[in-house]
């Protein structure tokens, strides 16, 4: 078997309101799907790379012009090798960033094609734990005309939905590390209101279900502290990205400061940095974003490596049902993998482009599926809704 190629599908879709967070405000969602081709036309795969707030056109461009070039000809078979081959050929201006990224499309699309040439879903292919996954909402951003009483009337309706925890944005406040630059952000409130919006969400979701906290790399490690240490006191589950990735030391200074458990860094990329982090015993939630770290290869090696330190792995999961669907295969498959992110916020890309339900929520735990691949089917006829052309 070979490959063929592959097809970008860039997708934007205008939300009903802004969302706010402490980096910025934005109005749309936006997205980049990755099908490979194989020459067996019905074995294919779907992934998705990240692109963040970056122009689609980039992204499309590395994909297609970059990395494609890289695997045509090749067995997907042979997901190992092509990632340490697309990573040494683009080794002097790659690493990190979109061309980490853009190998994270591919590199789950073939983890789907492996699948479905096995029949099984990757989840057994990468190891098979098979536990069924504690689930919990995530929204709780800052937005014009949404109150502290509006914010824990969700919080108490994902309780009603059967979340075992509810995760929400902190530090959007003046003194965040980016606000010189990014000081256009809108809705800044001072650390007692953040404080408020926590403590309001705590009494919401009650005693017994876990409340999580995230700064998006917004804050020193000094006003970091004064959040943990209120944190402590409200009962919060983990804080997740309390300073910026490159600052370990103030962040592993942090994290020996405080027993409220340091979640991260979706924000950083490769098995190096990682090992870097939890050696410096910076995170004690290890939770990378497999569609910007390198995808499945990379990811389950940062699993691994968090297991022999005896730390819980996570994901971030907020994009479109391909990164939730390697989510969940990933977790599925470990030993150590604690928690799944559901994001709750305006989109269409989670159920709407399926044909079928990716997976059930029984009791607040998401339960394991025996489908080929990443146990999706897209209807690209939908998909095209929100298809634009980069």
């Amino acid at each position: 078997m070979k490959i063929t190629g592959l097809e970008t599908f860039c997708l934007d879709y205008r939300m009903p309101y802004p969302l706010t967070y402490a980096r910025g405000e934005y109005r749309s969602r936006e997205a980049v799907l990755v099908k490979v081709h194989t020459d067996d036309p019905d074995i294919f795969g779907w992934g998705e790379a990240a692109m963040w707030g970056g122009p689609w056109a980039t992204t499309a461009t590395v994909l297609e012009k970059q990395i494609q070039p890289l695997i045509v000809g090749q067995d997907p078979r042979r997901l190992e090798y092509l990632w340490e081959k697309v990573y040494q050929e683009t080794y002097y201006h790659g690493r990190k960033g979109i061309l980490l990224s853009c190998l994270s499309g591919v590199d789950i699309a073939l983890w789907d094609i492996l699948g479905k040439i096995a029949g099984q879903p990757v989840w057994r292919l990468l190891g098979g734990f098979a536990r069924p996954l504690r689930a919990y909402a995530s929204s709780g951003y800052y937005r014009r005309g949404y109150s502290t009483n509006d914010l824990a009337n969700d919080v108490a309706a994902a309780r009603a939905a059967g979340y075992l925890g509810y995760k929400m944005k902190v530090g959007n406040i003046a003194t965040a590390v980016h606000a010189r630059v990014l000081d256009e952000t809108p809705l800044r409130v001072s650390l007692g209101e953040d404080f408020a919006r926590v403590r309001a969400a705590r009494e919401a979701l009650g005693g017994d279900l876990d409340l999580m906290c995230d700064a998006t790399t917004s804050l020193d490690a000094r006003t970091a502290m004064t959040y943990a240490d209120e944190f402590e006191r409200i009962g919060v589950r983990w804080f997740e990205e309390p300073t910026q990735p490159e600052n370990i030391a103030g962040c592993a200074d942090l994290a020996r400061r405080t027993r409220v458990p340091i979640a991260g860094f979706e924000t950083e990329t490769s098995k190096f940095n990682f090992a870097a982090l939890i050696d410096a015993g910076a995170i004690q939630m290890v939770q990378p974003d497999l569609i910007q770290v390198g995808g499945i290869t990379e990811a389950r090696k940062i699993a691994a490596y968090a297991q022999m330190r005896h730390l819980g792995f996570s994901s971030k999961n907020y994009s479109t049902a391909v990164s939730l669907a390697a989510c969940l295969n990933l977790l599925y498959a470990l030993p150590n993998g604690d928690y799944f992110e559901c994001d709750m916020d305006p989109s269409p890309w989670r159920e709407q482009i399926l044909k079928a339900p990716l997976f059930d929520l029984d009791a607040g735990m998401a339960q394991p599926f025996d489908r080929p691949g990443l146990g999706l089917e897209i209807d690209e006829a939908v998909l095209a809704t929100w298809r634009v052309t980069p």
